[in-house]
């Protein structure tokens, strides 16, 4: 005959199990809801107003580059300076993007290992905060600010700068931002070479124009209505 198994000996097995399981299975579910960093996109409609910017900053380009192969250089000048002017200002475009600009701007303003100026941002920060929807991307964007302001306020252990650019890097879209910020480092060496009267070849355009052809395609893409 078959033994049977006590029932106390079962109870404490089955116990055993679920505290062994449980917390598995909550950590598992936990992990699934955190919301990954850099996919934070815009909104249709906060598309369409990028697409009319970066449509407006690659014809300014196309147009300086059409003045470099005249050897125009007041041309190419203007007309790359103002490209640069409405590319910076597709990349504000939404709460989110122009929150994560703000942080940008605060990790910037420290000077000095003193903490006190960049303190003065928080309040700013917080504010900004207040604007954006409430979910999980935004919490967490507020987890990172808090923390950094414990280290900078209360000596807390961590890196104050790195928890600031984790909440920036939670408030953007990787797949705009990247080619936006490729852009503008582009925009911004080829304008010094022209000011400083090095020579500029028509190639020189193309990481420019290529990248403002990857945001504008991805634009396109996912703001059809």
């Amino acid at each position: 005959m078959q033994k049977l198994t006590r029932p106390g000996k079962l109870h404490f097995y089955i116990l055993f199990t679920l505290m062994v399981c449980v917390p598995t299975l909550s950590v598992a579910k936990t992990d699934a809801t955190q919301p990954s960093p850099g996919h934070n996109c815009p909104e249709t409609n906060i598309l369409l107003i990028m697409a009319e910017d970066l449509s407006t900053s690659l014809t300014f380009v196309m147009q300086s580059r059409a003045a470099q192969a005249r050897d125009n250089r007041a041309v190419m000048l203007s007309q790359l300076n103002a490209a640069g002017v409405v590319l910076k200002q597709a990349t504000s475009r939404g709460a989110g993007a122009r929150t994560a600009l703000l942080i940008n701007s605060t990790i910037l303003s420290r000077t000095n290992e003193s903490n006190d100026q960049l303190l003065t941002w928080f309040p700013l920060l917080h504010s900004a905060l207040l604007t954006l929807p409430d979910n999980e991307i935004t919490n967490s964007a507020d987890e990172a600010i808090g923390r950094a302001e414990g280290i900078l306020r209360d000596g807390e252990r961590g890196n104050a700068l790195d928890e600031l650019k984790k909440a920036g890097h939670f408030l953007v879209c990787d797949d705009l931002s990247l080619p936006l910020e490729a852009a503008i480092k582009e925009q911004t060496q080829l304008l010094s070479r022209i000011l400083q009267r090095k020579p500029v070849e028509t190639k020189d355009y193309d990481t420019l124009i290529d990248s403002l052809r990857t945001a504008l395609s991805y634009i396109l893409n996912h703001s059809k209505i």
